[in-house]
């Protein structure tokens, strides 16, 4: 098997100088806000990430310009609208423990373990890792959130760097989308589910974290190894049931053992 960072690690090092810098400023504005207005969320990593991602990008010629046709171009902007919308969702959700942030770059690993274009997706994951520092567990207090734009940029990025990068096989774009994991899994779950449960978001995190490893290794692995799209999407979609599912189980798991239930 090929290695996939041959030759690319120039790009991998100007992906990563990037996000250091851009998340070290995100930090900084954290900082800031947290001094000023500690009730308000800083919402500016997702716009900060993407805009690093768009420099190295443009600095290393990563392909921001690859052109998409229109039919690919149209599918590429609702499926970020749709995963933006649920990013947003999780991370509205999980601001207190910031697990948006670690698993976007589990997620942005799993998308260059997938597509077979890999230059544009070794950029993307170099300047997401210095990102998942700002979450959890390191800055508990309120750390820096993706927001509403930000989550919607991102997944706008994400979408963008699957679908230019699994071009050239088809199926590795619906592994690409895949690799979301437990970020849109965790959204759906409560859509399908509207009971009101007890938040207990401590005792969901390791479960949580090794359900998207999980969920990004078998989207990696499996379904993004077809030739054809029409043969990788039905794997997409049970990988997505179970993400959903795991979801809904440790939801009702923490919900049943919260020291409040237990106590009624």
């Amino acid at each position: 098997m090929p290695d996939p960072l041959a030759g690319r690690l120039g790009a991998l090092g100007v992906g990563l100088a990037a996000g250091l810098a851009a998340a070290l400023a995100c930090l900084a504005v954290w900082a800031w806000r947290r001094r000023r207005h500690p009730e308000v969320p800083a919402p500016v990593a997702g716009l900060a990430l993407t805009g690093a991602a768009v420099a190295a990008l443009a600095a290393g010629d990563g392909g921001v310009t690859a052109p998409l046709g229109a039919g690919r171009l149209a599918g590429t902007v609702v499926a970020a609208a749709v995963a933006g919308a649920l990013l947003a969702s999780f991370d509205r959700r999980r601001r207190g423990d910031g697990l948006a942030l670690p698993l976007l770059a589990v997620s942005a690993a799993g998308i260059w373990a997938t597509v077979p274009d890999v230059e544009a997706a070794v950029v993307v994951m170099g300047v997401c890792l210095p990102f998942a520092g700002l979450g959890w567990p390191l800055l508990r207090s309120g750390p820096p959130s993706l927001g509403l734009a930000g989550a919607l940029a991102t997944a706008g990025l994400l979408a963008w760097t699957v679908v230019t990068g699994g071009a050239g096989r088809p199926g590795s774009i619906a592994g690409g989308f895949a690799c979301l994991g437990m970020l849109v899994a965790e959204p759906l779950s409560r859509l399908l589910d509207r009971r009101p449960r007890p938040a207990h978001l401590a005792a969901q995190a390791v479960p949580f974290v090794a359900a998207h490893l999980v969920l990004v290794a078998v989207a990696a692995r499996v379904v993004g190894r077809p030739a054809s799209l029409r043969a990788a999407v039905p794997l997409a979609l049970l990988e997505l049931a179970a993400g959903v599912a795991v979801a809904g189980y440790l939801r009702r798991r923490t919900a049943t053992t919260s020291p409040s239930r237990r106590s009624t």
